[in-house]
């Protein structure tokens, strides 16, 4: 029996989605998340598009790196409600720089105040600290980023926070570390040159699953230096999940009147983790273009084409041609315009973005209460795309504005054809206020008309504020609706919530 992501994964990370604060707003105000967690400093910003950019100019790599010193120290105390119980959330946290290398420390504890039915043993809630795995929670990331005009280097090690590779067409915006109860310590490396460069991304580096790699290259410039070769990128990436659940383990629970085939049931460990019946590698195999028309301080225009393999058993193919336009105007406050527009051409047996934000837990389970099979079980992902029967084509959107990083707001809206093929992602975070800091995440799929798109029933939403009340002093609340696993194995979708106060002082 493989370790699983039960629904309820996805409430302490929803925040975490709202990774769009700029480089600079990250630095000087680190966001803390909903459930009391520790603020988490250099996540990735919205680059143009949402997930996945294209290609830097070779100039243009991000200068020399930092040789400063900064931090943020602080704590606070939560009263949250998780599942049935209640809590009163206690962290301490330290996030610093120390010029090219970044590092945050954090030390949760969720002290249980209310046991609700059914009882759960001891004071501090044991899912947190029964894995070896979850101990590397305290050093919750460390980071690396160096740099010049014609070179990068970007390693991390520890919570992987919106990772997407190359156009974002395979692996786009993943997190790995979804499961409140379930720690995962991932690594990134990604390095390049004026001719090229590679990027690596695992999940687990103690137990990996998920594996991500590509290799791009200005093949033109081997032969001319002219400025028209640099804007060529071709690329090529290998993704796969190594342990990818097919189906769930059933359960018989009693007869339907009249039929001789029992009602089933999705068993259900201990932990609340859908046990699977069968898993199998699954590679994706990618092949990319881009061509920058314009890429300046003011403009881009970034043409690309994107062809995926999703070799299941019978091999999947997905043609993907778009472009970015993002529109910087010279303004104190912007706004800066980052947009998409992308086209997909797909046989059977593929879907685009296959491994997203909320992967780790919709491999397991895929649109609660929508997508099952013919007993009645939940569907994984892959179970899901194997009887998926989409239509071949489908297209793309996105539109976010950022005013100077002072606020950051926008969409991506996907449809294909086929029935209930539709979905909806809406971001808000306001970073940099220094009186009242907000945000926003709200995520549907599965539907096909306006109204189904803001069924909260079907929907994944996340809204959090923290406003200054003195000095260092900060109130804190949250609201996050998502999907709960009950032990029978059926769905209940309720809104779990917190509200507390922490203490933050910079140096």
């Amino acid at each position: 029996m493989m370790r699983l992501l039960a629904p309820t994964a996805q409430t302490v990370a929803l925040t975490l989605l709202l990774c769009s604060a700029t480089a600079s707003a990250q630095a000087d105000e680190p966001r803390l998340a909903a459930t009391g967690a520790a603020p988490t400093p250099n996540a990735p910003s919205i680059t143009s598009g949402g997930f996945g950019a294209p290609a830097p100019p070779p100039g243009q790599f991000g200068g020399k790196p930092s040789t400063g010193f900064s931090g943020e120290v602080g704590g606070g105390a939560m009263f949250e409600k998780i599942g049935e119980d209640y809590f009163v959330t206690l962290d301490l946290y330290n996030n610093m720089s120390i010029g090219p290398v970044s590092f945050g420390l954090w030390v949760p504890l969720r002290l249980r105040v209310w046991d609700r039915e059914p009882d759960d043993d001891g004071v501090i809630r044991e899912e947190d600290w029964d894995e070896v795995s979850d101990y590397a929670r305290l050093l919750r990331f460390v980071e690396v980023n160096l740099g010049g005009d014609s070179w990068r280097f970007r390693g991390r090690f520890g919570a992987l926070e919106g990772e997407s590779l190359g156009h974002g067409t395979v692996i786009a915006g993943y997190y790995n570390s979804l499961d409140r109860d379930h720690y995962q310590a991932g690594l990134v490396l990604d390095a390049a040159i004026k001719y090229g460069g590679v990027h690596i991304m695992l999940d687990n580096l103690l137990a990996p699953e998920i594996f991500g790699l590509r290799v791009h290259a200005r093949p033109t410039l081997f032969f001319t230096d002219n400025q028209w070769a640099s804007k060529l990128v071709v690329g090529l990436s290998y993704s796969a999940d190594t342990n990818a659940p097919v189906s769930l383990q059933g359960r018989p629970v009693a007869f339907l009147p009249g039929s001789v085939t029992p009602l089933v049931q999705p068993v259900v460990d201990d932990e609340n983790n859908y046990v699977v019946s069968s898993s199998r590698n699954l590679p994706i195999v990618g092949l990319d273009f881009e061509y920058a028309i314009i890429q300046s301080k003011l403009i881009d225009l970034v043409p690309y084409i994107d062809i995926n393999f999703l070799m299941d058993r019978d091999t999947g193919v997905g043609f993907h041609i778009g472009a970015f336009f993002n529109i910087r105007i010279p303004t104190p406050v912007g706004p800066t315009l980052l947009t998409r527009l992308e086209y997909r051409a797909m046989s059977q047996g593929y879907a685009p973005r296959y491994i997203d934000s909320l992967y780790e837990s919709q491999r397991v389970q895929y649109a609660p209460g929508v997508a099952t099979n013919s007993l009645g079980l939940p569907m994984t992902k892959l179970g899901w795309l194997r009887t998926n029967e989409s239509g071949p084509n489908g297209w793309l959107g996105e539109l976010y504005l950022d005013f100077a990083g002072w606020v950051q707001v926008g969409g991506t809206y996907e449809d294909f054809d086929g029935p209930n093929n539709a979905s909806l992602t809406l971001r808000l975070l306001l970073p940099k206020l220094s009186i009242v800091k907000a945000g926003a995440y709200y995520m549907r799929r599965g539907f096909d008309d306006l109204e189904g798109a803001f069924d909260l029933d079907g929907a994944l939403l996340n809204a959090w504020v923290k406003v200054r009340a003195y000095g260092p002093l900060y109130l804190a609340a949250s609201y996050t609706r998502t999907w709960h696993v009950q032990d029978d194995g059926s769905y209940l979708a309720e809104g779990d919530f917190n509200v507390g106060f922490s203490l933050a002082f910079t140096y």
